[in-house]
């Protein structure tokens, strides 16, 4: 694996994460970048039951990376992303709703999670590399513009996509992760503590691992699929692979004027969860003056940061609403 992190400066590593900085400079990147193509498919049409719909899965070749792709019905695309420690499997109450509603659900595993590629390196995680994921999993199924609904790093990916490729996007769904220019706010810092210890390479990965994953149980406070978690992220180089996500993307770093990014143009939703212990609500309601189309935002109670897990009525009702 590189040694990117491990080249950082002690006074770097010691600064306190005081904004999205790396994701500010993905995105200022990605206004300057057009990706290239030369991907290729191959796909195996996987048996199902009568009472579960056929479906393919696609093993997608990017640049050196496989990414595994699910893809469910017909209709409509939908490209459903998943972010930090999940797989395609956090949509499994979504996707059969959206089939049923005339939705052709695509699910992604991202790379270093599920059933894609872990690349090594922590530069092979910048969402630079992620946003040409998306668009070269579009190019490869043959669609020009699809509906996205992303969670957690997903919903990074997602908003720096409506923005680098606005014509990729026809209306956005954005759980949890509000649009990178959003004003971080004192309580935002404060939640955010965890990003900075994933800084650490190799001493995360001790700690989250130590005593059967104590550490990584109390983090996620019963939320989630835990042991279903902590079965993936015990693959070789799996947590390592995850983690490199927050290294390729906030590691600590000199303040700097943000980049000036052009508006999202495409409809879009946020939701926010009133039991989110990582993320600000308040965040996700500024995210409103980045966005130059349609703007609704909606708050989900009682639910925590995983969102289509603890509420699925609420998040399919909402989902047919907006993108019906």
């Amino acid at each position: 694996m590189s040694d990117h992190s491990k080249q950082k400066s002690a006074n770097s590593r010691r600064s306190f994460i005081v904004g999205s900085g790396g994701v500010l400079a993905a995105a200022a990147a990605l206004t300057k970048t057009t990706f290239g193509g030369g991907l290729e498919r191959e796909s195996q049409l996987v048996r199902a039951s009568p009472s579960t719909p056929r479906y393919t899965e696609h093993h997608i070749p990017r640049d050196g990376v496989s990414l595994h792709v699910e893809d469910h019905g017909s209709g409509k695309p939908v490209l459903l992303l998943h972010g930090w420690p999940d797989s395609s499997y956090l949509w499994r109450n979504q996707i059969p709703f959206l089939i049923a509603n005339g939705f052709r659900a695509i699910a992604p595993d991202q790379r270093g999670f599920g059933r894609s590629d872990r690349p090594e390196g922590v530069a092979a995680y910048s969402l630079q590399n992620a946003v040409a994921d998306l668009v070269g999993i579009l190019d490869a199924l043959d669609i020009d513009a699809a509906d996205i609904v992303a969670h957690d790093w997903g919903a990074a990916v997602a908003w720096l996509t409506a923005t680098a490729h606005p014509n990729r996007v026809r209306r956005l769904v954005v759980l949890s992760v509000p649009h990178p220019l959003a004003p971080y706010t004192l309580r935002q810092r404060e939640m955010a503590w965890y990003m900075l210890f994933f800084q650490f390479e190799g001493i995360a990965e001790a700690w989250l691992q130590h005593d059967n994953w104590a550490l990584f149980r109390e983090m996620l406070r019963g939320n989630g699929d835990i042991d279903r978690y902590v079965s993936d992220l015990s693959r070789t180089d799996a947590l390592k692979a995850s983690l490199n996500w927050y290294r390729a993307n906030l590691a600590p770093r000199l303040p700097g004027s943000p980049p000036k990014l052009p508006p999202v143009e495409a409809p879009t939703l946020g939701i926010w969860s009133s039991n989110d212990h990582y993320l600000d609500g308040e965040r996700m309601k500024m995210s409103e003056q980045f966005v130059k189309a349609q703007w609704r935002y909606e708050q989900i109670d009682d639910a925590s940061h995983w969102i289509p897990l603890d509420a699925p009525d609420r998040l399919n009702q909402l989902l047919i609403e907006w993108l019906g």
